[in-house]
């Protein structure tokens, strides 16, 4: 089976699983507690428009992200509203 192209606003990707990749790679730059760049804020505000439930995860407005620890010794994103409030998002659901 063909691998599908995937978008990630400009930036475009072989495959799906490119995309998640280069997502894994800016997530695994932080450390839990550490707020992201605003370069790579960039990238995780586009990649949240691709999330299912992004109206939702964005409510009053993206302010930043920041990483945090998560389940199993994991970590993930969590996006920084305008109203001070968070939610996680899985990047794997934004491509």
């Amino acid at each position: 089976m063909p691998k599908k192209p995937s978008k990630i606003g400009e930036l475009e990707f072989a495959s799906k699983g490119e995309a998640r990749a280069f997502l894994r790679s800016i997530l695994y730059k932080y450390r839990p507690g550490e707020a992201v760049s605003p370069a790579d804020c960039l990238i995780l505000t586009d990649a949240l428009q691709n999330h299912p439930e992004a109206k939702l995860k964005i409510g009053s407005g993206i302010a930043g992200f920041k990483v945090r620890s998560a389940e199993y010794g994991t970590q993930c994103f969590w996006v920084v509203r305008t109203d001070d409030s968070t939610e996680k998002f899985a990047h794997g659901a934004c491509v």
